[in-house]
């Protein structure tokens, strides 16, 4: 368009603003107008009067941060809105006037259709997508670990080292109910044997010169579980899942298959509960277990856990399912299978798990089991922690230091954090966390604890302390 034909559309468009627009104008010529049509025009400037009433009238609309940009060059299709506005409004006293503006700008108005059109269009489809974006969230991190440890009474092994991913997933189905997954890919990459070429026999049937836990333990796990409220007071989760108990999961730590029922009893976070899990593990494979319990603050701000479980075993000498591989310490001939799992850790077990902020960024947890079994029938395991990391701020730290007692029939399938804490070990851990970067943190820990060699009747080996140093970093995301 021409500036001589902007100027002239400009000047009738002016010209042909309504009657009752123009006498709403000149009342108020003498009076101070009441607000700014935009926040961008002052009250002295020249065209302040004529903005407000164009605004009011619908012919000129401002920007969404509500400017006006006098300033800026105006495009076709600006003044195209304007005038199909100008017209909806009935602003222009002259119809041949009208004909003309729709003609000039005839091409610019089905062009603003069209673009109105696809706008919508747009819109929709991103409000669809976003509602299906907002059912669903997504999360886990990546592990690289490295270990140095005499697990087995000798020296410099790593059969703990791996490279581990956990992808965790949950869909929204209403506002009450969800669907979860969680996807775990553990790579270890270590073995039996140490530097000195001795090795662990009877693990690895695919390659008698590497044992242990390097490529036979190396898995994918995964998992499904729903979870949701049944009313405002009673929850549950129902499915194939991680599970604990205690605030240090020392009583009990396994991907079980199972239901659990929680049941608040105030308007805080104190809730009775009640459980049935089964294992799906295959050395505990028949092994299932139901209980009940509490959990939540208490007193002075202490968090507690407590819980009774039953078995549904006997108290001693119960199969529970079969190891995969049986142990030949003279090696030769292969591993033997089938090799049955006893279990005689007792068919009932109680616990109680405490943590408590007893002073600035210093926390106490402290976890204590009993079960009903014959012998070394409690477990124990107290820490100290301060400070915690924060993977949003770089810099920030916790430290840790904790003692445990595990008597070896003191708790059921309890976490050991991959051999730190083994059952029918004493002995201390210290150790330490920092966050290098935003979600990548890393963990520096030394522990050392009594230990026996279960074969020792056969093998000859003495008890010894065991020692294991352990580095790793987590991305997360």
């Amino acid at each position: 368009m021409k500036k001589s034909k902007v100027l002239a559309l400009a000047l009738g468009l002016a010209m042909g603003v309504s009657a009752s627009s123009a006498l709403a104008a000149e009342a108020q010529e003498d009076a101070a107008l009441n607000e700014a049509a935009f926040n961008d025009v002052p009250k002295g400037h020249w065209a302040y009067s004529a903005l407000e009433v164009l605004s009011k009238d619908g012919v000129l609309e401002g920007y969404p941060d509500g400017s006006f940009k006098g300033d800026e060059t105006m495009t076709r299709y600006e003044m195209a809105q304007i005038i199909a506005n100008a017209y909806k409004g009935g602003s222009f006293a002259d119809d041949a006037l009208i004909d003309g503006v729709r003609q000039e700008l005839s091409g610019e108005l089905k062009t603003l259709k069209k673009v109105e059109k696809q706008v919508k269009k747009n819109t929709a489809a991103i409000n669809k997508m976003q509602s299906f974006v907002d059912k669903m969230e997504f999360g886990g991190f990546g592990q690289v670990r490295y270990e140095n440890n005499n697990s087995k009474g000798y020296s410099d092994q790593n059969d703990n080292d791996r490279y581990y991913l956990d992808l965790k997933a949950k869909y929204k189905v209403n506002d009450d109910w969800s669907v979860c997954t969680e996807w775990e890919i553990n790579h270890k990459y270590g073995n039996y044997r140490n530097f000195h070429d001795e090795v662990n026999y009877g693990r690895d049937p695919k390659n008698l010169a590497y044992k242990g836990a390097g490529r036979g333990d190396s898995n994918f796990y995964p998992r499904l579980w729903i979870e949701g409220k049944l009313n405002n007071k009673l929850s549950m989760d129902i499915g194939r899942k991680w599970r604990g108990l205690g605030f240090q999961v020392m009583m009990y730590g396994e991907e079980t298959d199972g239901i659990t029922l929680d049941y608040k009893l105030n308007d805080s976070d104190l809730a009775a509960t009640a459980f049935y899990w089964k294992p799906d593990h295959k050395e505990v494979n028949q092994l299932a277990i139901a209980g009940a319990g509490i959990k939540g603050t208490v007193g002075h701000g202490t968090q507690l856990q407590a819980y009774y479980a039953r078995a549904n075993v006997e108290r001693s000498g119960s199969t529970v399912g079969y190891e995969e591989y049986g142990y030949n310490p003279f090696g030769g001939g292969g591993p033997i299978t089938g090799k049955p799992k006893i279990w005689n850790k007792g068919n009932q077990m109680i616990g109680v798990s405490l943590m408590q902020n007893f002073a600035p960024n210093l926390y106490l947890w402290a976890d204590h089991s009993r079960t009903n079994a014959d012998e070394q029938s409690n477990a124990t395991a107290i820490k100290v922690s301060y400070k915690w990391t924060d993977l949003n701020q770089p810099g920030s730290f916790h430290l840790y230091g904790r003692w445990h007692n595990y008597k070896e029939n003191g708790r059921w399938c309890g976490d050991t954090a991959d051999s730190l804490w083994l059952d029918g070990s004493t002995g201390w851990t210290f150790g330490g966390k920092y966050v290098f970067a935003k979600n990548v943190e890393g963990e520096l820990c030394y522990g050392w604890s009594s230990a026996t060699d279960v074969h020792g009747a056969v093998t000859g080996n003495p008890d010894f302390t065991r020692r294991v140093w352990r580095a790793q970093v987590d991305f997360h995301f």
